[in-house]
């Protein structure tokens, strides 16, 4: 049997050797001296951090250190005599600044030891700069996460698909850029939406986004509209002069829809600018100085025009550094279902009217092909909110050409079938008579019938 003592003295051994183990694997330097102020123990740490060995600590008291130049200031001696603890700022024979804190250990009410602390300004400094370069980073990161969290949820944008989601992806990256960007993809795909984005999240956010419709206006009147011009430049032109778009957009973006449109003479212009970032107005000899982040966006094949000589290739690599082509509706039926609660949602709260979309509805939009995609979608869903009575959307509230479209499928009940062709059938023969009463008497049913199923199918009838 081990006697009492012995399990004490095994059991001080071992905290002892816990103690040295815990002092050493302290990354702070430490340093510790008797009530006469003599060092006993340091670590590594503090011998890394002050540029000093054991043999010129051990043993030595504080007094002594600084007597001969190895320390500027004593702490210990002001801890002993003021009995708190007490920090300062030392400098030591090697020239490093060290940052030590004296703290007071008192036994039987006497002092007993005193814990030194150090830590290397250097190392702090190193450590604020870079936990400021942090929180500074995160706050940008955050602001602009926060911006582009904002505007997918108010805007039309709609992420569930793998598509989808890999540009949504990319927004933060382009974003910090100002590289010109290129936006490719079938008519309604929500180039705009995304330009706009683009733009929202970028620095010059605040700034203004200037869109131009290429293929909206006439070449000579874009020529004015996108660089300007002085007093008397042409006819009709105003006596005060006019700057043009590109400079209204300084410092913001300038968002050139339909790009493919742009007239040969005006790309030429054009790339004139984006490559000495400077404007002439339309009559004038002197130049500006102007900065802009370019956004294009066409739904026409570039490479095919350059081909025929219709798009200049030099501008072409000018404006495609950040190409993001968007995928047309019909192959990202992931978005579809989202997109059409969303609008649901909104128009709901636009009307002050609560409409829910049938299981069928959903499933026939789904799988419908959307020539006009996004914008197609979107017009049909506000279009049966509106002419629908009930609030519940379902089938016979589709328009002919959608529910026509899916007449033959095996997932809807004769009824169902029966009740689309009958629809599309009185479109058609109104579409054809002058009136309902014609309409009817075509058909072969009284005028109070065909206006009763009128009025079952949605279908707005002119007096």
């Amino acid at each position: 049997m081990i006697e009492t003592e012995q399990i004490k003295h095994h059991n001080n051994f071992e905290d002892c050797l816990e103690l040295e183990a815990a002092i050493h694997a302290c990354q702070e330097g430490i340093y510790i001296c008797d009530s006469d102020l003599r060092c006993v123990r340091l670590n590594s740490a503090y011998t890394r951090i002050t540029g000093l060995t054991e043999d010129e600590l051990i043993g030595k008291t504080s007094i002594e250190l600084e007597k001969n130049g190895t320390i500027s200031k004593a702490v210990a001696v002001i801890v002993k005599r003021d009995r708190k603890v007490v920090s300062l700022i030392q400098t030591f024979r090697s020239g490093k600044n060290v940052l030590v804190t004296g703290t007071p250990v008192y036994k039987d009410r006497k002092l007993f030891r005193i814990v030194i602390t150090a830590r290397d300004l250097s190392e702090l400094n190193q450590l604020e700069n870079q936990l400021n370069d942090a929180e500074e980073r995160s706050e940008r990161y955050l602001r602009e996460l926060s911006l582009y969290k904002e505007h997918i949820k108010s805007e039309k944008i709609v992420g569930n698909s793998p598509q989808m989601k890999q540009i949504l992806n990319l927004i933060p990256k382009v974003s910090k850029a100002d590289s010109p960007v290129l936006l490719l993809g079938e008519s309604g795909t929500g180039k705009e939406v995304l330009a706009r984005l683009i733009h929202e999240t970028s620095s010059g956010g605040d700034s203004p986004f200037i869109k131009v419709n290429c293929g909206a206006i006439p070449g000579d009147l874009l020529e004015s509209e996108l660089f300007g011009y002085v007093k008397g430049a042409f006819t009709g032109a105003s006596d005060k002069g006019k700057p043009g778009l590109i400079e209204v957009a300084e410092n913001g973006s300038l968002f050139l829809d339909e790009v493919g449109e742009l007239p040969l003479k005006l790309q030429v212009k054009l790339l004139r600018v984006l490559q000495d970032f400077e404007v002439t107005r339309l009559g004038s000899t002197k130049s500006k100085k102007v900065s802009f982040r370019l956004i294009c966006a066409t739904n026409r094949p570039l490479k095919e025009m350059m081909e025929k000589g219709e798009f200049r290739e030099d501008l072409f690599y000018r404006i495609n550094v950040l190409p993001i082509t968007l995928p047309p509706l019909r192959e990202r039926k992931e978005d579809i279902i989202p997109f059409i609660i969303k609008t649901t949602e909104k128009l709901s709260s636009r009307y002050g009217t609560l409409k829910t979309i049938s299981t069928d509805v959903l499933k026939i939009l789904e799988s419908y092909h959307w020539p006009g995609n996004v914008r197609e979608l979107e017009n049909v869903i506000e279009r049966i909110f509106i002419m629908t009575d009930e609030n519940s959307i379902t089938v016979k509230d589709l328009p002919s050409n959608i529910a026509a479209d899916k007449v033959s499928k095996d997932t809807y009940t004769l009824k169902e079938k029966m009740q689309i062709i009958e629809r599309d059938i009185i479109e058609d023969m109104l579409k054809q008579s002058s009136s309902l009463r014609e309409a009817a008497k075509k058909l072969g049913v009284d005028a109070s019938t065909l206006t009763r199923k009128c009025q079952k199918y949605g279908i707005f009838v002119q007096n």
